[in-house]
């Protein structure tokens, strides 16, 4: 009898730290999938800017090779940085559009109509070669 307890105990605890950790695992992948995109959203919304953290990993590339004076290579990586901005944005529209987390059309028009001019001015500035 007591064995049978002591099992019966050892599957509950074990069945509720498999709960906690799938709870845990669950939400820290919510973060990345959601969490990340409405930041980088509201980044894009608000000041026009591309997040930082798109952007951190080709500064840093740039600003090595511009110490070093390479300036091929720094052209290179402003191209690289641009068609990934470019890439993040498009794919930020298609999570607006597909979205329910947009509390109304109002809103998701207008969110839409930002990221479209954003994406316009990247497009513009790799055609003409300008980077800011």
């Amino acid at each position: 009898m007591t064995y049978i307890l002591l099992t019966l105990l050892v599957f509950f605890v074990c069945l509720s730290l498999i709960m906690v950790g799938s709870l845990w695992y669950m939400r820290v992948l919510l973060e990345k999938m959601v969490g990340g995109k409405l930041r980088d959203l509201e980044t894009l919304t608000a000041t026009g800017t591309i997040p930082e953290a798109w952007s951190v990993k080709f500064n840093e590339r740039m600003i090595q090779h511009q110490k070093q004076g390479n300036t091929k290579q720094v052209d290179r990586i402003e191209r690289l940085a641009r068609k990934s901005y470019l890439n993040k944005i498009g794919k930020l529209i298609a999570f607006v559009k597909k979205s329910t987390l947009v509390e109304s059309e109002e809103a998701r028009k207008a969110t839409l109509r930002i990221l479209q001019r954003v994406e316009r001015e990247w497009r513009d500035a790799n055609s003409y070669g300008s980077f800011s």
